[in-house]
């Protein structure tokens, strides 16, 4: 995510530290197709966990969350977690959003942008709010600013649905869609550019074709009156999150850096 307008320059850059190091580790399968065609190197695949704890729902601060919003009981909320850029696909989520009744609102969770590529990251905010007042959307989407971690999780049980739907993609580098999954929420994302086994389409994740706002559309309507479907998704939405928990991830990386360490005989 360094040097975002750098081009070819930041791919020359992060293969030639790749030829130089004496390990690698990679969080997807995308990266590491892309650094196995210029790297030798030995190369570890482990994948990043979720960037907030989960711990279990208040149900009294999940509804103080639902009220403080204005939102009757039969409101739909569909949440979106991350900083916002061009390739996350919020553009697209609102595009859906404009299909649907006024019975869905939708809440951004956290802070609107990163610091990194700001300028471009700014203007692509501007656009949303634009796009979100000239399709008189005002009043059905909600913004919380930074929030602590705690708030965070809160935010994300109130959601009834979390909709993110990247432009490139889900993969295994987003820290935010490994979030909504430790937090046992139903997920609609987009199809990985590369596949990740452990994602099953209608069991614990429900996919969608990136750029599609009809599709997601729909996705929102069935997974919405679809019940089951939506409860199963929630259930293993947490199964899967288990095989990404940080213990797992440091146990993986220590086996990795003892590797490299036998085979240079230090």
């Amino acid at each position: 995510y360094l040097f975002p307008k750098a081009g070819k320059l930041r791919q020359t850059a992060v293969y030639r530290m790749g030829k130089q190091a004496d390990g690698i580790i990679v969080t997807n399968q995308s990266d590491e197709d892309a650094l196995r065609l210029h790297v030798d190197n030995p190369l570890a695949q482990i994948p990043i966990g979720s960037n907030i704890i989960a711990p279990a729902p208040n149900a009294a601060a999940i509804q103080a969350v639902r009220d403080g919003l204005g939102l009757d009981d039969d409101v739909v909320l569909l949440g979106y977690f991350g900083f916002l850029n061009e390739t996350k696909g919020a553009d697209t989520l609102l595009e859906a959003m404009q299909k649907l009744n006024g019975r869905f609102h939708l809440v951004f969770i956290g802070g609107q942008t990163g610091s990194s590529d700001g300028d471009n990251n700014a203007a692509f905010l501007r656009d949303l709010r634009q796009q979100i007042d000239d399709a008189g959307l005002t009043a059905r989407v909600h913004w919380t600013g930074f929030l602590d971690d705690a708030d965070v999780s809160t935010y994300l049980h109130a959601a009834d649905l979390m909709v993110m739907p990247y432009h490139d993609g889900a993969s295994l580098r987003r820290g935010t869609l490994m979030a909504a999954l430790a937090h046992k929420r139903p997920l609609i994302t987009t199809t990985p550019q590369t596949p990740i086994p452990e994602f099953i389409h209608g069991e614990n994740i429900y996919f969608i074709p990136a750029s599609n706002p009809n599709a997601l559309t729909l996705a929102i309507q069935i997974t919405t009156t679809d019940n089951d479907l939506r409860h199963r998704l929630a259930a293993n939405a947490g199964k899967i999150a288990g095989l990404f928990t940080w213990d797992k991830i440091a146990e993986k990386t220590a086996v990795f850096f003892q590797s490299l360490q036998d085979a240079s005989g230090k």
